[in-house]
């Protein structure tokens, strides 16, 4: 459970990229699992929360560096969510 809670921390101090990998790491802790998007997905991922069913719909970047964009947009849902 500490690496979640560091990769939390971590992820609500991001003021710049993230580590797409991490991301998902953290995703996984706190209770996301990927959904499989078919033969055409291409970069979309999705992600379901275990109980509750909640999906977030993202690009995975090629370069595995998440955007400060990116990384604002997902932190504000996820503490709107209060799941961070």
């Amino acid at each position: 459970m500490a690496r979640t809670e560091k990769l939390r921390a971590a992820f609500k101090e991001c003021r710049g990229t993230f580590s797409w990998r991490e991301f998902v790491n953290l995703l996984s802790g706190l209770g996301y699992e990927p959904v499989n998007a078919g033969k055409t997905g291409g970069s979309r991922r999705k992600f379901r929360h275990r109980d509750t069913g909640r999906m977030i719909f993202m690009d995975e970047p090629h370069d595995g560096a998440m955007k400060p964009g990116m990384v604002r947009r997902l932190r504000d849902d996820l503490e709107q969510r209060g799941e961070l």
